[in-house]
């Protein structure tokens, strides 16, 4: 009776074990890369390690998505694994989990066929993200954005095939430096940023910005236009501002004080406008 237990025992063991060792991890990576770069050949994907994980699944160790060779995109490690019940279903789920940026990832993704060009739903939630670190956040040498990012994504093309869904995001404790200055300005600090956006295709929608900081607070709405590279994505965002008294006598400075209270709208701010792309924005006040 022991010896039935023990063997099959011991050779589930060997199995795994040598599974786990030999994982053509090389292979799967290139197989991997080879398929990103199919949908798009500037499009490159850089994993250090590829290994099987337990439960059952991927570990994608230092994954980088990069663009021409830049980095986009990267983490420390991914694990991916599917819900064992949703195997035995039509339709598939995958929960994606890692650390990024000093920050964590969890999301899930539902695929209604498995194919080249599936249908999908994706959700995703992001923790604690320190912007300073992200490749495409340093990448600008006009201005340098540092703090915590959180949000929350749902992607979807079951309904619309081109994609549509829904973001939100906070950031704490963030700052933008100015390079050269902007109207005399070499740093802001805030409180917290909020936005809303709405994605259809390659257009978004900002549908709500709120800004709150010890300098100024500001709203705002517009729109971002994706480009390929990303760097390159027009923009179009309409609000107001207004500058705390402290701020404002710095500006003024800069600006005499007269020429901004006439710039004031009907609710005391100041209308402004941001327009260009994302690697060489224009802000204007009108």
């Amino acid at each position: 009776m022991k010896k039935r237990i023990v063997y099959p025992g011991y050779i589930i063991i060997v199995t795994v074990f040598f599974l786990y060792y030999l994982f053509p991890g090389d292979a799967v990576t290139a197989y991997i890369n080879y398929q990103i770069n199919n949908m798009s050949p500037e499009v490159q994907l850089s994993i250090k390690e590829l290994k099987p994980a337990f439960p059952p699944g991927i570990k994608l160790v230092r994954p980088d998505l990069l663009h021409q060779n830049q980095p986009i995109i990267g983490a420390e490690f991914l694990d991916i694994r599917p819900s064992y019940l949703s195997l035995f279903k039509k339709e598939k789920t995958i929960f994606i989990n890692g650390d990024l940026y000093d920050g964590t990832l969890d999301s899930n993704i539902r695929l209604a066929n498995i194919s080249a060009n599936p249908e999908y739903e994706l959700e995703a939630t992001l923790d604690n993200i320190q912007i300073s670190t992200i490749p495409i956040a340093a990448a600008y040498e006009a201005y340098e954005i540092s703090g915590l990012f959180n949000g929350n994504l749902v992607y979807s093309n079951k309904e619309v095939k081109a994609g549509q869904g829904i973001a939100g995001i906070i950031v704490t404790k963030s700052a933008v430096r100015f390079t050269p200055a902007l109207f005399g300005i070499d740093q802001l600090e805030f409180k917290t940023i909020k936005a809303d956006f709405e994605i259809n295709n390659q257009r978004v929608t900002l549908k709500k910005l709120n800004v709150d900081s010890r300098d100024v607070s500001a709203s705002a709405t517009g729109s971002i236009i994706l480009r390929n590279p990303i760097d390159k994505s027009t923009i179009n965002i309409r609000g107001e501002v207004k500058p705390h008294p402290s701020f404002l006598k710095q500006l003024g400075n800069v600006i005499p004080l007269e020429l901004i209270s006439q710039q004031k709208s009907k609710t005391g701010g100041i209308p402004f406008r941001i327009t260009g792309s994302i690697d060489r924005p224009n802000f204007s006040l009108r």
